[in-house]
């Protein structure tokens, strides 16, 4: 089915909101934010801005902080309709079609067990009313047609990359899965994004493995994505983790919307790149990315043919290069090509497990501080020292006494090693005078047997290794001493 993406043409008023923020070193403010810019409001059809605070310090310096939610999420805001869309009026479902040797119905690359390791799932979210058997082959075909543009994008780089989304077998084939998520009713319709965004993290879906592709049966946005604005050429850039949402309202149930804001949570288009429009998009048309989003913003049409409205990336030096040349900017700053979520070569085997099994647990925790996270204790990032400002972070501040945070996996794991960073701000946290592992052996917690001793050091990851054991959760158990305690990462291997 061919894909389209129609231009934006919604003209673009702008207010500036300033908001007040914790501050944040230079190294967590996205480049081009550095000057304490804060981000433009739009308004039109679908700009909906309740409940974003515009930003000039922090991690969400020079973007929109999502306010309400349980962790810093950063926008680039939302994204007003392509012509020829509207947010008051339904798309259609996609017309149903045979399965070709040409077009078959299937993603051209799978890998693995379909649900291990990183993926973009795919969320039908709705309220009361359900339309998820009408739609269930579109929002199939949809995301099939995402990894089109990224992969035919990519080979325009000589390369290949695929959406590595959660899959499974249908009629023999392999396709994405499509989750049918109902939430209250209130909350889909809400004027503002943190509603849905709560309500959907207490259907289950919040792992930090896990970019999701919501399509939101409501008429509240165009598509609005999670961008975290991260410059850094590293496996530790934000944008390599999650959970993270991009969210497309049926008015917008487009291939060319979904690829746009799965886009952004993939870190596209930080603000240092080239031409980048200072509100994470491009300015070269034509491009996936690209479009006037600002009154100030000058488009260049450098690229060669509308038809690359399909594709992201057109002159390849903005934010998508299998290959980039030694020495230009996306050799030297992210690339969304190396993004985490992405399958590299076209590979159906399953990649090399990753050994640290906290990445596919889900976190909990006795008490966690409101402006904290306990999703920080497993999102793969290593932290730069205790006292990371960058970065989420699990603290118990005021609570003291025994503390408790906990890694639960829905199968088994045999496990013999921990390693274990703390959290110490010098301030209310600081490191616990003692602390120990737990484990579930079906009827209650015990301490793992044979421990190798619980090192206390700041700066550093604290390894125990112990006797292995199988189990279907891990706590780490805090005893406080100064203050309250924290954690910043915890690594669990066999």
């Amino acid at each position: 089915m061919p894909l389209s993406l129609p231009r934006r043409r919604w003209p673009v008023i702008v207010v500036t909101l300033l908001a007040l923020s914790t501050g944040a070193p230079a190294s967590a403010v996205p480049a081009g934010a550095q000057d304490g810019a804060a981000p433009t409001v739009q308004a039109g059809p679908g700009l909906v801005h309740a409940g974003l605070a515009a930003e000039r310090t922090g991690a969400c310096a020079g973007l929109f902080r999502v306010v309400g939610v349980s962790s810093t999420m950063c926008t680039h805001g939302p994204d007003p309709a392509p012509a020829g869309l509207s947010v008051t009026r339904s798309v259609a479902p996609l017309p149903a079609r045979a399965a070709t040797a040409a077009a078959p119905l299937a993603l051209p690359v799978c890998e693995g067990d379909g649900t291990s390791g990183r993926r973009v799932e795919v969320l039908y979210v709705r309220g009361s009313t359900s339309r998820y058997s009408q739609y269930l082959e579109t929002f199939r075909q949809l995301a099939e047609q995402v990894d089109v543009i990224f992969n035919e994008s990519a080979k325009a780089t000589g390369g290949e990359r695929h959406v590595r989304y959660v899959t499974e077998t249908v009629a023999g084939a392999c396709r994405p899965v499509v989750r049918d998520v109902q939430i209250p009713d209130a909350a889909l319709n809400a004027n503002d994004w943190a509603p849905l965004l709560n309500a959907v993290k207490a259907a289950g879906y919040a792992r930090t493995d896990r970019k999701y592709l919501q399509f939101v049966d409501a008429n509240i946005y165009c598509g609005i994505g999670g961008f975290a604005g991260d410059t850094r050429k590293s496996d530790a850039n934000r944008s390599n983790t999650g959970p993270e949402y991009a969210r497309a309202d049926n008015g917008c149930w487009t291939a060319g919307v979904a690829a746009h804001e799965l886009g952004h949570t993939l870190g596209a288009v930080n603000n240092n790149a080239p031409n980048a429009s200072g509100a994470a998009h491009c300015v070269d048309e034509y491009d996936v990315m690209c479009y006037k989003d600002g009154p100030n913003v000058v488009l260049r049409y450098s690229c060669p043919s509308q038809a690359l409205d399909q594709r992201l990336d057109c002159n390849h030096d903005d934010y998508y290069h299998t290959d980039p040349p030694a020495g230009s900017y996306l050799a030297t700053y992210y690339n969304v090509a190396d993004n985490l979520f992405l399958i590299k070569g076209g590979t159906t085997n399953p990649p090399p497990p990753s050994s640290n099994l906290a990445l596919s647990a889900t976190a909990s925790a006795s008490y966690t501080s409101a402006w904290e996270s306990v999703l920080a204790i497993n999102d793969g990032i290593d932290p730069p020292s205790s006292n990371d400002t960058v970065n989420r972070r699990w603290g118990t501040w005021p609570n003291t006494g025994q503390q408790w945070a906990q890694l639960t996996w829905p199968t088994a794991q045999s496990v013999r090693v921990a390693d274990v960073y703390f959290f110490d701000d010098n301030g209310g946290v600081r490191l616990p005078a003692s602390w120990s592992l737990q484990y579930w052996n079906g009827t209650a917690y015990v301490a793992v047997p044979g421990a190798s001793g619980y090192p206390v050091a700041a700066n550093q990851y604290n390894r125990v290794t112990f006797t292995t054991v199988s189990t279907t959760r891990l706590r780490v158990v805090l005893n406080s001493g100064a203050g309250s305690v924290g954690l910043l990462e915890v690594k669990v291997t066999t």
